[in-house]
């Protein structure tokens, strides 16, 4: 999943710490008078949503609004240490044929769409979910004009997909005739064998399959919604609809989202099982309980951190992944929280594992793409020791190989192979072409947002440069514009981010896979044919020796032909107030907030409202 840097790449900001203890006593709930007897959860966006539409909600902040709106066939089990699969609108886990190219999902009975205008034969009553409804929803992946970034989780793998794909391309317009008759035809290799079971037919084994089974690209959508909101392309920007346990009420752009509760929302239940530390961190107390606990989400869209940690101090956000401009303040050790925090309840989690930040060469683009010798230069000239310590407070762990540790088939790699040297940097660009950077026009970088923090990195990067006589511009972007340039191949080099959908070495190197190129989620768009044929053998084998070996030549032509200029595996720290309980952050786990508790007289206590 592509991840926004806004909150990850924090820069060095002065504080007083004085002042935002005073202003702790603020009232929140002044701010939004008609919270006040509801169970509200508020929390800030670093950047506005992109879309609301599942075939191409592939980033962070997407994906924190939507999948609490929406929902897939499984999800991860929110108490576990490990990442466990479990069933969601699926009814049991998949049943596979013996040659594992079969795989039947049972689905649940009696869930319901929440009601929406788009359900017309019902007035308005959110009708009950059947399996075309997931099968539909998966096919509209292969739709040409939507463009998905989620095709790459179809192609080549599902039985037919790309025949229909082929289909609807010679169909034509979307809003056609024909093309509707193309998207009626049934595909082989997923079809409703009946009201409640959904069965996949594949071409080759798909280990990952479960795991694609939790994403939101397989979340349900209802062909009402999709007729009656859909724009010329296919797509749903703005109006979701689901069965999931809220509902969109309210998007005003680049300033907030809210989310009310489904009232028509299925059965879900607290967990009644957790690991150890969970247990003995008090998460067991909701057990069995009926979710969501929540009344509302309020998304607040905030792109500067300094104003975040302002309003989580003063209790307008209940929740704030920690800014490294005030990890000094609030983070003892690296590992305990400050007293003054601690005296005031609030919880401190940390979790590592998923996270990686990298520098994305664009393989397309004429110039970087064409000379090795350049990007080995560029990724020879980054300090990334200096960068972790400058953007994670020395936190993070500098990034090796592409999988992060704890991943299955990783690679025993001890050191970066063009990491940080000034001279080889040299040499190198020497190699290129450039020597000291003449005759090599300026460069440019793109930044996932405008906000300090991105400003502030770009900086970094052009200064690492510049060291070597390269001339590097930052190019300031939305986030949402950010991601239209990744898609459409419109940049040289790019400040990347990557959360792992799923842990498998798989979702790491789809990213330098050729048929994942842009506008698929690869958008280094590295088309090498060794690395294709390694990546098509290692797609479609279970983790051992073998697949092990297969990963480690992968590394090494990563390595030497510098798709990435590796950077570093992330460890996130969050903050929450001691008024909300069971709050975790889990990066894979998307749909985390139906699990939240907020308890309005610990509020009043600490805040006086």
């Amino acid at each position: 999943m592509k991840l926004d840097q806004l909150s990850r790449w924090a820069t060095p900001l002065m504080i007083t710490w004085a002042v935002c203890a005073i202003m702790t006593t603020s009232c929140t709930h002044k701010k939004h008078p008609e919270d006040a007897k509801l169970a509200v959860f508020s929390v800030a966006l670093v950047d506005d949503v992109k879309t609301m539409d599942p075939a191409n909600a592939y980033d962070s902040v997407s994906n924190d609004v939507l999948p609490n709106i929406l929902e897939s066939p499984y999800q991860y089990s929110y108490l576990s240490d490990t990442v466990k699969v479990e069933p969601l609108l699926a009814a049991s886990m998949p049943q596979y044929s013996k040659d594992r190219l079969t795989l039947t999902v049972p689905l649940r009975h009696g869930i319901h769409f929440a009601d929406d205008t788009c359900f017309k034969a019902t007035n308005g009553k959110g009708r009950e979910l059947v399996a075309q409804d997931l099968v539909n929803s998966i096919k509209r992946l292969a739709i040409p004009s939507i463009d998905s970034q989620g095709w790459w989780i179809l192609d080549g793998k599902v039985a037919g997909i790309n025949a229909f794909r082929d289909s609807l391309t010679k169909a034509g317009n979307y809003n056609s005739k024909e093309f509707a008759a193309a998207f009626a035809q049934p595909v082989e290799g997923i079809k409703a064998i009946d009201d409640y079971t959904v069965q996949f037919k594949l071409l080759k084994p798909y280990p990952q399959l479960v795991y694609i089974l939790t994403m939101g690209f397989t979340s349900v959508i209802p062909h009402e919604a999709v007729e009656a909101y859909a724009d010329e392309k296919g797509n749903i920007f703005e109006h979701p609809v689901g069965t999931g346990p809220f509902m969109l009420k309210r998007w005003d752009r680049n300033h907030e989202i809210v989310l009310d509760r489904n009232p028509g929302f299925h059965p879900d239940f607290y967990p009644t099982q957790a690991s150890a530390e969970f247990q003995r961190k008090g998460y067991l107390a909701d057990t069995g309980k009926t979710l969501p606990f929540l009344d509302r989400i309020r998304f607040e869209i905030i792109k500067e951190g300094q104003p975040t940690w302002l309003g989580f101090l003063k209790g307008d956000q209940d929740a704030i992944q920690l800014p490294k401009d005030n990890m000094a303040q609030a983070i003892v050790n690296r590992t305990n929280l400050a007293p003054d925090l601690e005296a005031k309840g609030i919880r401190l989690t940390i979790e590592t594992g998923v996270t990686v930040f990298y520098v994305s060469f664009n393989m397309k683009d004429k110039l970087v793409g064409s000379n090795k010798y350049l990007r080995q230069a560029l990724s020879s000239a980054i300090d990334r020791e200096q960068l972790i310590d400058l953007f994670t407070n020395g936190t993070s762990k500098k990034q090796v190989t592409a999988l992060p540790p704890g991943v299955a088939d990783r690679p025993d790699v001890k050191e970066i192979k063009y990491d940080y040297n000034l001279a080889r940097a040299k040499e190198l660009l020497k190699k290129a072409g450039y020597p000291d950077g003449k005759g090599l026009p300026p460069l440019t970088i793109e930044m996932q947002g405008s906000a300090t923090t991105d400003r502030q990195l770009g900086d970094f990067f052009t200064k690492a440069w510049s060291a070597i006589g390269v001339h590097v511009t930052p190019s300031l972007n939305t986030f949402p514009a950010y991601l239209e340039k990744m898609k459409h191949a419109n940049f040289q080099i790019s400040s990347d981010g990557w959360v792992m959908d799923y842990p498998d070495g798989e979702n790491i190197y789809q990213l330098l896979y050729g048929q994942n190129a842009s506008p698929g989620p690869a958008n280094a768009n590295f088309n090498n044919p060794e690395m294709n044929k390694l990546y098509s053998q290692m797609a479609v084998m279970e983790s051992g020796p073998a697949r092990a070996a297969i990963v480690a030549k992968m590394d090494e032509i990563q390595q030497e032909e510098v798709p990435w200029a590796l950077g570093y595996y992330y460890a996130r720290y969050d903050l929450s107030h001691p008024w909300i309980s069971n709050y975790r952050t889990g990066d894979i786990i998307q749909n985390r907030y139906k699990y939240f508790r907020t308890d309005a007289a610990i509020r009043k206590r600490y805040l006086g409202n």
